[in-house]
């Protein structure tokens, strides 16, 4: 899996580079107007989780290898194609594709990561996949650094080229991956099972909306409370985001150790969720501090928030990786992806009412919200295991 775990982080740099930038490059070098841009990444959005579960199956049915180097150069040609763009409707279209081809990305790869190891190292390889895209978003992040500083808009394209490079020399590098056979799906059933899974649907949603808000937590709670409602200076959303990528990238596979089956893995998602929750109460607790208190205060929050994350995605995944079938990865994983693309919808404004909202209050209600979510991940999984002998049946070879 070196193979993979390297094209993941050649693309995940790329990604953090231009996620530093696209704003700009889309403002000032393709003159979008921000209700423009608005409107073209919605679009996108929601053609992203309608794609997810279908590719997901498709990349089951050819081979997720075959799938991903396919997707990662469609990603190359649209990235690239922005350069071109200069009003609404190529960006909308241009978005969609994007959306739809990392859809295929994410499922295809973690359908190649189920499938190209034994069933107990996994989760171990989906920690380590993890660690590979935080550390590489992180120096990606730095690099998209440099044209802020330079202030010219052919720093900005110069970034969005190095991204569209990133997939190529990414796919170059999974052609060296084994090929996971495709797989067939067995005689007489649905061909999209995973849509009809119920159990694993509600799963899905549940872990999507806690997913994206522990991110949302630090991507917007933190800046709106530290401008709002916490007497420290807004460098230190910096510093939180600092301590988030550097405890992801050498806790993840450490805190994976260890978490073997449904049952470990329900309680890994669980002690997440509550340490999450503890977190929120900290940064409740810097309001009306002062700067060295709230300060001293947001740091301990941030390495809480850090260590729940950690505890809190590979419980997920290690559900994901028990209740999906041999067979079905690529969907099981799609749909899984697709949770959080719900979650993505819904989070940032559930943050932002609380925060803005409700102040400290805020906090402690989004607090809550993980505590609740962390025990309902008992009664879900535990539906989903009593019907994992009907939806798991042998597949038929023909």
């Amino acid at each position: 899996m070196r193979v993979l775990l390297l094209a993941t982080l050649v693309n995940a740099f790329g990604n953090g580079a231009y996620l530093t930038t696209s704003v700009l490059f889309l403002t000032t070098v393709a003159g979008l107007s921000p209700a423009m841009i608005a409107i073209g990444l919605s679009a996108g959005a929601v053609a992203g989780v309608l794609a997810m579960t279908p590719l997901g199956y498709v990349a089951d049915r050819y081979g997720p290898k075959r799938l991903s180097l396919l997707s990662m150069i469609v990603l190359a040609g649209a990235y690239t194609a922005l350069l071109a763009v200069h009003s609404v409707l190529p960006f909308t279209l241009l978005s969609c594709v994007i959306a739809v081809a990392t859809a295929l990305v994410k499922g295809a790869n973690g359908a190649l990561a189920a499938g190209a190891v034994p069933a107990a190292d996994r989760l171990r390889v989906r920690a380590k996949l993890r660690s590979m895209i935080n550390a590489g978003m992180g120096l990606g992040t730095l690099a998209g650094s440099i044209p802020l500083l330079i202030k010219t808009d052919s720093g900005y394209v110069v970034i969005l080229l190095v991204n569209a490079a990133s997939f190529l020399v990414a796919a170059a590098l999974l052609t060296r991956a084994p090929a996971v056979p495709p797989q067939v799906t067995p005689a007489g059933g649905p061909r999209l099972v995973a849509l009809r899974d119920r159990p694993f649907l509600a799963f899905a949603t549940l872990d999507g909306l806690l997913s994206s808000t522990y991110n949302d937590l630090l991507g917007i709670g933190l800046p709106l409370w530290l401008a709002t409602g916490a007497h420290a200076p807004l460098w230190l959303i910096s510093v939180a985001l600092v301590i988030n990528t550097v405890g992801c990238v050498l806790l993840q596979v450490r805190m994976s150790r260890g978490v073997h089956g449904l049952d470990a893995a329900r309680r890994s998602a669980l002690r997440g969720a509550v340490v999450v929750a503890l977190a929120c109460a900290v940064f409740a607790a810097t309001a009306d501090r002062s700067p060295w208190v709230a300060g001293t205060l947001i740091g301990v929050a941030a390495v809480v928030h850090v260590l729940g994350e950690v505890w809190l995605s590979t419980g997920s995944w290690g559900i994901v990786f028990e209740l999906a079938p041999t067979w079905a990865q690529g969907q099981y994983q799609g749909t899984y992806f697709a949770g959080r693309g719900i979650g993505d919808m819904i989070a940032p404004p559930l943050v932002t009412a609380c925060v803005l909202g409700l102040h400290s209050g805020g906090w402690l209600l989004l607090g809550a919200l993980f505590v609740l979510g962390g025990l309902l991940y008992i009664p879900v999984t535990r539906w989903a295991a009593a019907t994992r002998p009907a939806a798991r049946p042998e597949p038929v070879r023909v």
